[in-house]
């Protein structure tokens, strides 16, 4: 989100070299600027002890492409209880361990996307009303079955290599 109006007293920003920053908007009324913002969301490669990934295809938007257990971390969550707090809602299945494996801009939605293994125990599934399917794939597999290219499959490859 960039801003153009400030959010506290509406009065329009005005550009202001800040510091290393560069031109910041800046709000004369209440002396602080206004740095783009952007959201921060969790991106889950969910592994099985058989070393097996769980895909899902959501209800949602682009309902034929298999994706990964993603969702937005809320104000005070640690990008692990974000992650396991999405595995559960989604998929209904428990994180024994979660740890981080990379970082990717996602541009076209404005999102820092972090990328987390969630390992869990290979287990049926308990689909939320967002999802339409559940899946577990070879991690190579589910490397080929996601969309080329998209941070999932690189957060997928990555996972493979701390495996």
């Amino acid at each position: 989100m960039r801003f153009d109006y400030c959010p506290k007293c509406s009065g329009k920003l005005v550009l202001r070299e800040i510091g290393d920053e560069g031109e910041i908007p800046y709000c004369g009324n209440c002396k602080r600027p206004w740095f783009d913002m952007f959201s921060t969301c969790v991106l889950n490669v969910v592994v099985n002890e058989d070393n097996e990934v769980l895909l899902i295809r959501q209800s949602y938007g682009d309902t034929a492409k298999f994706v990964g257990v993603a969702g937005f971390m809320k104000v005070g969550e640690t990008p692990e209880e974000a992650a396991a707090r999405e595995v559960l809602e989604e998929t209904g299945l428990t994180a024994k361990s979660i740890t981080y494996i990379d970082s990717a801009f996602y541009e076209g939605r404005d999102q820092l996307m972090l990328g987390m293994l969630a390992r869990v125990d290979k287990a049926e599934t308990s689909i939320s009303g967002e999802l339409l399917e559940a899946r577990w794939f070879s991690i190579d597999e589910a490397a080929e079955t996601v969309r080329e290219g998209s941070i999932i499959q690189r957060f997928i490859k990555a996972a493979k290599d701390k495996l």
